[in-house]
């Protein structure tokens, strides 16, 4: 019969790793802010086992849960049970003996070792939507562990983070820009030979031109706002736009063609980078309202010196023969380019303009 008189109990499965037994439970969100009562962060750092909450994190993964209230996903949580506990086993037989309940005795103290961030917003989202209550994420429990331990659990936890690559996060996701930036891809036997999905940065050996989270981006400044009700309608407009741009960019149809390698383009010249691709796509969405005659307009494209040695480009996305990628670069690339192609420069361009001649 338990020692534990009073206290909180969860249905449980036993396992063991390096030796030591560890818990999984579900465990109702609703129960979340009633079993981890105690804020470790508050203690200094030598006494905890846990780094100090990031406020700004919270609103962005309680939205995430709020915006994906059909989908969302979380890994477990960790936590270690410091005080008095029991797992009391259904049966004798082996598995009966890995499956029970985890008793935790009302005066142990319970401290989350990975998944503060995730606890916080989950008590968040609650708040805005209280129907969550009643769903439920897997918590993992190590019990009778000393402080020491605690916080070696949370460095090996932590040990090797590896954050998902932006341009692979796009191709996985099913946001509407998303979906239009790599139907855009997929579609096209040229694009698809043209940008990589999973990798952002694209190494000296890459064939690829640019990335998924390049274009994807571009086809943002291309478009403006893409949500659920417009986006499929916007697909052949991004598809006609960036075919337009290949057709009259000879390099580009040489890495198509296997002529040519994205590494060696990028090396020489700049329409392989991202800030060129987000440049062309404000051009794009210039042309798209202004010009009516926008294909004739980017057969000038063909003519442009792309290369990294041309002034034109120095300061703008160029320094130092390094290339910068940032908004206000793609901006003046973009502002060169349709000087290039003779295209009206908008007032707030012109502004930019002076300011860049006036700086050098």
């Amino acid at each position: 019969m338990s020692q534990i008189v009073s206290g909180t109990s969860f249905p449980a499965i036993r396992g063991t790793q390096a030796k030591t037994e560890y818990y999984i439970v579900m465990c109702p969100l609703k129960r979340l802010n009633k079993i981890f009562t105690f804020d470790e962060s508050q203690l200094p750092v030598d006494q905890r086992a846990q780094r100090i909450i990031n406020e700004e994190r919270i609103p962005d993964i309680a939205n995430y849960i709020l915006d994906n209230r059909e989908n969302y996903v979380f890994s477990a949580l960790t936590a270690c049970i410091s005080g008095v506990s029991e797992f009391v086993p259904i049966g004798e037989s082996k598995h009966e003996q890995k499956i029970g309940t985890l008793l935790i005795d009302e005066d142990a103290e319970l401290f989350i070792t990975d998944g503060q961030h995730r606890n916080a917003a989950i008590l968040e989202a609650i708040k805005a939507d209280p129907s969550l209550a009643d769903e439920s994420i897997s918590v993992v429990f190590f019990s009778n562990k000393t402080l020491e331990e605690r916080q070696r659990i949370f460095k090996d936890l932590n040990l090797y983070p590896v954050k998902t690559d932006s341009s692979l996060s796009i191709t996985y996701d099913d946001k509407p820009d998303a979906i239009l930036s790599k139907t855009v891809v997929f579609r096209s036997e040229q694009f698809t030979k043209l940008v990589h999905m999973e990798k952002s940065n694209l190494g000296s050996r890459s064939k690829k031109l640019v990335s998924h989270s390049a274009i994807n981006k571009a086809t943002k400044y291309l478009l403006g706002t893409i949500n659920q009700k417009n986006y499929e309608s916007l697909i052949p407009i991004a598809t006609e736009f960036w075919h337009e741009v290949l057709n009259n960019m000879p390099a580009w149809q040489l890495v198509c063609e296997d002529k040519a390698s994205g590494g060696d383009l990028r090396d020489e010249s700049i329409h392989a980078h991202a800030v060129t691709l987000h440049a062309l796509g404000m051009l794009g969405a210039y042309l798209l309202k202004h010009d009516s005659q926008w294909q004739k307009t980017l057969k000038g494209l063909s003519k442009i010196n792309w290369s990294r040695s041309n002034n034109a480009w120095r300061g703008r996305c160029v320094n130092n023969n390094a290339m910068t990628n940032n908004r206000k670069a793609a901006e003046l690339t973009c502002i060169k380019i349709k000087e290039f192609l003779k295209v009206t420069l908008t007032n707030k361009e012109q502004s930019a303009e002076q300011a860049f001649k006036g700086a050098k």
